[in-house]
C-alpha cells in the first residue's frame, strides 16, 4: 500500500450513518414516509395556522427535490434556508414580519430531525482512534447543506479532536465531486493530492470527485456496484 501522510474522510454513510426509523413515519396519499415534515409543519402552523398538513406537504416535498436536481447537475451548494424560501413562495403566502424568524426556526426543525437519525457505529470510532494513532493526519469533507449540525454531531460522538481540518459544503458553497472544495481541504491541510488518501462511500463524489483531482480513493461500496465500468476505478 502506498504511504499517505493524511487521510480525509466523507461524514455522512462513511463515519457516521443514517437510520431514518427514528423519524415519524406518516401516511399520505397511500404511501408511508419517514420524514421531518411533521415537525417542520409544528413549526410553520405557529405562523400560519389555517394551512393544513395536507396543503403544506407538496410544496415541503417538491422544493427539496427541486434544489436536489440543481444541486446534482451544478455541484453547488445552497443555504438549506433556500429550500424553505422556495417552499413559502410555492405556496403563494405573504411576507410576514417574522418570515426570517419562520425560515430559522425550520431549519432547525429538520436540522434536528435529522441529527436525531445519525449513528456513530462503535467500530467506526475504534478505526477513527486507530489510525489517529499511528500519526496519520486526519480531514473530513462533507457535502451538507448546515455545517452546524455537522460540527454538533462531531462534538456529540466525541470526535472533533481526531480531525485537523473540516469542510462542509455548506461553508463552502460548492459540493463534491466540484474540485473546489477538495482544494480547500488540500490547500487548509498544506499538502498535495499525492500525499492524500479519500474515504468515501459515494462513486461520482467521493471516488470520482477526488482522483479527478489526483488524490487517491479508497471506496466503502455498501450497496455492491459493479465496478467493471468505473472510469476512474478506486485505488482500494
Amino acid at each position: 500500500m502506498k504511504k499517505y501522510s493524511t487521510i480525509i474522510f466523507d461524514l455522512f454513510d462513511t463515519i457516521v450513518n443514517f437510520n431514518f426509523n427514528h423519524l415519524p413515519a406518516i401516511d399520505l396519499k397511500g404511501l408511508r414516509s419517514r420524514t421531518t415534515s411533521i415537525e417542520v409543519f409544528e413549526v410553520f402552523r405557529q405562523y400560519y395556522p389555517e394551512v393544513e398538513f395536507e396543503e403544506f406537504y407538496d410544496p415541503f416535498i417538491e422544493s427539496y427535490h427541486e434544489f436536489l436536481e440543481i444541486k446534482s447537475i451544478e455541484f453547488k451548494e445552497f443555504p438549506n434556508r433556500d429550500r424553505y424560501i422556495l417552499m413559502l413562495n410555492k405556496m403563494g403566502l405573504e411576507p410576514i414580519d417574522q418570515k426570517n424568524s419562520l425560515i430559522d426556526k425550520m431549519v432547525l426543525a429538520h436540522m434536528n430531525g435529522l441529527a436525531s437519525c445519525v449513528e456513530l457505529p462503535k467500530e467506526n470510532k475504534r478505526t477513527l482512534e486507530y489510525i489517529k494513532s499511528r500519526e496519520y493526519r486526519m480531514g473530513i469533507v462533507s457535502n451538507f447543506d448546515y455545517a452546524p449540525t455537522a460540527y454538533a454531531l462531531l462534538d456529540k460522538f466525541e470526535i472533533t479532536n481526531l480531525f485537523e481540518e473540516i469542510v462542509i459544503s455548506g461553508e463552502v458553497g460548492w459540493r463534491k465531486p466540484k474540485d473546489i472544495i477538495f482544494q480547500v481541504a488540500m490547500n487548509k491541510l498544506n499538502i498535495k493530492p499525492g500525499e492524500a488518501l479519500f474515504v468515501g462511500d459515494n462513486y461520482n463524489a467521493d471516488v470520482a470527485g477526488s482522483k479527478a483531482l489526483g488524490i487517491d480513493a479508497a471506496w466503502i461500496n455498501r450497496k455492491n456496484q459493479s465496478e467493471a465500468e468505473r472510469d476512474p476505478k478506486p485505488d482500494y
